[in-house]
């Protein structure tokens, strides 16, 4: 994401779209009653004559809308923004009217608000470091069949599956052969999506011998993609498999600032600490407690309640725990490590010292 320009005295920030990483940011930042500017299209009817019925034509126009919906279409690569129009720049558009406006990547859009909270501007400014780092790839493969996933600001999002029928053992001409071809599609399919998602490394892991041999025909066949690898061994191939490489830590040394390696981490944390009584608090009456006797060292949020019933007496805590200078890491709902932390409430914390 870029920051085009910024308004204080208006609360304006204006931003441009760069990724689908971006537009989840967005989502967490936009609320219900902010402004979004943009240029959208929006239907109108115009009739040719008396005797025709009228035509819906679509025009191009600088809108502005007031929140009232925001909607993530993953699959869609599009960010939904709904609410009544506050602004146009044809006075054919009547204000107060609803209108959708869709972000996309490459988009451009205005948002405004009465205040800039203090953990909006920070993913703000997490979104804008985010897009000059390069992305991580994990590759889980095994006897001819390999799972690839990108490491995304907001999860992990397996994109693509490869699987060659291998043969039997017995016949190991025609099994090498295979295997060959195999590699072939793999490497290719590595290649598209490294110059298509801006991946820098690709980690490829598995149980057995395949993720060596696979290494070693890159070395002799593609040299260049070689070079970005880094072997990794897990236990189990799949999903299993790749959250097995991020809970080693691995994206963390391969890319030490991958925010989804450092989530889940800290939530492992989090389930180490409860399991030995230790330096924890989760569930929110506990980590208000903690807060309040200033003792909190790390504050995990799931982003899902930065959306809910409970958002102000969160960000009264989030303000809390800043002025204490603790560290809050807004947990994305997308990854295992969001899906533990919303089994512990949500919240949790990681302490200087136990408070009771």
């Amino acid at each position: 994401m870029k920051i085009v320009h910024q308004d204080p005295k208006e609360g304006k920030i204006k931003v441009k779209v760069e990724t689908l990483d971006d537009l989840w940011h967005l989502y967490h930042i936009i609320e219900e009653g902010d402004v979004v500017y943009a240029k959208t299209l929006r239907k109108q009817s115009q009739r040719s004559d008396s005797l025709r019925p009228e035509k819906v034509q679509a025009i191009p126009v600088f809108l502005g809308v007031k929140v009232e919906k925001v909607n993530l279409h993953r699959f869609a690569n599009a960010l939904r923004v709904t609410g009544p129009i506050v602004y146009a720049s044809r006075e054919e558009v009547p204000l107060g009217k609803y209108h959708t406006i869709a972000v996309e990547e490459n988009d451009t859009i205005t948002i405004q608000k009465e205040k800039w909270k203090k953990h909006h501007l920070e993913r703000l400014e997490e979104a804008v470091k985010a897009s000059q780092r390069a992305k991580v790839m994990i590759v889980v493969i095994d006897e001819g069949e390999a799972d690839i996933a990108v490491v995304r600001e907001y999860g992990v999002d397996i994109i693509a599956n490869v699987t060659h029928n291998l043969g039997g053992k017995r016949y190991n001409s025609d099994r090498e052969s295979e295997e060959k071809k195999f590699f072939h599609d793999l490497a290719k399919t590595m290649i598209e999506i490294m110059e298509r998602e801006n991946v820098d490394k690709a980690i490829v892991a598995g149980p057995g011998f395949a993720k060596e041999n696979f290494y070693k025909f890159l070395s002799e066949n593609y040299p260049d993609l070689a070079k970005k690898v880094v072997i990794e061994d897990t236990s189990v191939t799949g999903r299993t498999g790749i959250y097995e490489v991020i809970r080693r830590g691995t994206v963390d040394r391969v890319y030490h600032e991958n925010r989804v390696a450092k989530e889940i981490q800290l939530v492992e944390k989090v389930i180490e600490e409860i399991s030995k009584n230790g330096l924890v608090a989760y569930g929110l009456k506990e980590v208000e407690e903690a807060a309040n006797y200033g003792a909190i060292d790390t504050l995990l949020v799931l982003d899902e309640l930065l959306k809910g019933d409970h958002k102000e007496k969160i960000e009264e805590i989030m303000e809390f725990v800043r002025g204490t200078r603790g560290e809050i890491v807004i947990v994305s709902s997308e990854h295992e490590g969001g899906e533990k932390l919303k089994a512990l409430g949500g919240i949790a914390a990681l302490l200087r010292y136990k408070v009771k």
